[in-house]
């Protein structure tokens, strides 16, 4: 067993990601398994090294060990671009300059519950190419099977037009290489996860992390105070 507590230092850790810490940590040695500490800052604007340094030094206080790591996500740009570009010579990937404006119009031509469909271009950001076909099933230990239909995902963006990867195909590419067996985390990710599964799906149709098993996932309840805000 192999899990990950991948916190984004763009600010400062919360109750609910010292929870998912421990919850992490508490598996990993109940059944013997390893702990990764992933630090995900490949949001450069928004991540401060106080925020890393104050998510490290609270999880030492919490006691909460890791067996690899910390691990920083953007000092692994060079396999990030090569994995985009396998998936772009695979023709899993296409680039395209399409707007929001331009996929609110698609929409509004082919209905709301479309999902958006590109066409390739010389330039421009890159999309993940979804088939019309088939769906997407999150197998998730806590909350059972969630079904999402292909025909309503948009392509979604997994790269700017510079290069730099987004959230979703970083932390799946990161995932695949760090053979994470179980990911644990908040019910607020439940929505990333057909979106990373589709990209850990086109990874290995690519041969990259080949004979490797997609995760286990758990997405936990989120942490409420009584105002029903997130704490």
């Amino acid at each position: 067993m192999r899990v990950r507590f991948a916190p984004s230092p763009t600010g400062v850790l919360h109750i609910g990601g010292a929870r998912t810490a421990l919850f992490n940590w508490l598996l990993a040695r109940h059944e013997g398994g390893e702990l990764v500490l992933r630090i995900e800052d490949t949001d450069r604007e928004r991540s401060t090294p106080e925020n890393v340094e104050q998510i490290l030094s609270s999880l030492r206080w919490l006691e909460l060990d890791w067996d690899e790591g910390p691990i920083f996500q953007s000092e692994r740009a060079e396999r990030h671009a090569q994995a985009l570009g396998a998936l772009l010579e695979a023709g899993s990937a296409y680039r395209s300059t399409a707007t929001a404006q331009d996929v609110r119009a698609y929409k509004e031509r082919h209905g709301a519950e479309r999902g958006f469909r590109g066409e390739p271009e010389a330039s421009g950001a890159v999309r993940l190419r979804v088939d019309d076909a088939g769906a997407t099933v999150v197998r998730d230990v806590i909350r059972g099977d969630t079904r999402f239909e292909h025909v309503h995902l948009d392509d979604p963006a997994i790269a700017r037009e510079d290069g730099s990867v987004l959230y979703n195909f970083a932390a799946a590419i990161d995932d695949l290489d760090a053979r994470i067996t179980h990911v644990v985390r908040g019910e607020d990710h439940l929505s990333n996860t057909p979106k990373q599964l589709l990209v850990l799906e086109a990874a290995r149709a690519a041969g990259l992390g080949t004979g490797v098993s997609l995760p286990v996932y758990a997405h936990l309840p989120l942490l409420h105070g009584p105002d029903g805000k997130k704490l």
